[in-house]
């Protein structure tokens, strides 16, 4: 859905983005100070993965309704299936994978392209829900993206932060892995989530998740029979 003639105002944004929003290696130690300075009393985050599910996100982040969440479309980074979750994580939040290989969740790469586009929920979260974030969101580093509403094409860009995996919650660096293949359950738990939106919004997940490969789109990929 997105438009080339808009690619350079976009280009433009994302180079002067780190201009005002830093960035904040897991724990985000700082952000508590940089949200008081800035005059945020919430923070702007966009759930590409698990927390496109209402029902996951309202868990950690306490969603008390539809207001609460925007669907959004953000520009600057590659959503792939590349993090292997570790495997107590994956059995107790999502279930034991069929095999050693479907254990794969999803990850944001910051690239700075406005080519690179994925959609996902917008959520204005309170300074007390910050810490069980942490404890969700372990390794992953919070960086500023810009967006814009999902249904407004040609309203202004604004900021807001992902997140990327930096470092696995046992402190691995780079914990990424392309022998991996999306886990079931937590893929599906996604696509619920975006469907719930509209099917437009889940072609576009789809269409914008990619396998560990990052050329295999999840729209092209069929899981094999005895992974389901």
């Amino acid at each position: 859905m997105e438009e080339s003639s808009n690619g350079a105002a976009i280009e433009e944004a994302l180079s002067k983005i780190g201009d005002r929003y830093p960035s904040f290696a897991y724990p985000w130690v700082g952000l508590e100070s940089f949200m008081d300075a800035s005059g945020m009393s919430l923070l702007p985050l966009i759930g590409y993965g698990s927390l496109i599910n209402a029902a996951s996100a309202g868990r950690t982040i306490n969603v008390g309704s539809d207001s609460d969440r925007t669907a959004v479309i953000a520009y600057g980074a590659v959503r792939v299936f590349n993090y292997r979750m570790p495997s107590d994580m994956l059995a107790e939040r999502y279930g034991t994978p069929e095999t050693s290989r479907f254990v794969a969740a999803l990850n944001c790469e910051i690239s700075g392209r406005a080519s690179d586009t994925f959609n996902g929920i917008l959520t204005q979260v309170k300074r007390d829900r910050l810490d069980p974030l942490r404890d969700r969101e372990k390794g992953y580093a919070l960086k500023p993206v810009v967006y814009r509403p999902w249904d407004q094409p040609e309203a202004s860009l604004e900021v807001a932060y992902i997140f990327e995996l930096l470092s696995s919650p046992d402190g691995r660096l780079n914990p990424y892995d392309e022998s991996i293949f999306p886990h079931v359950a937590y893929t599906q738990l996604c696509q619920e989530g975006a469907e719930a939106i509209s099917p437009e919004f889940l072609s576009y997940f789809n269409a914008t998740s990619f396998l560990a490969d990052k050329e295999t789109a999840l729209a092209n990929y069929t899981f094999p029979a005895d992974t389901i």
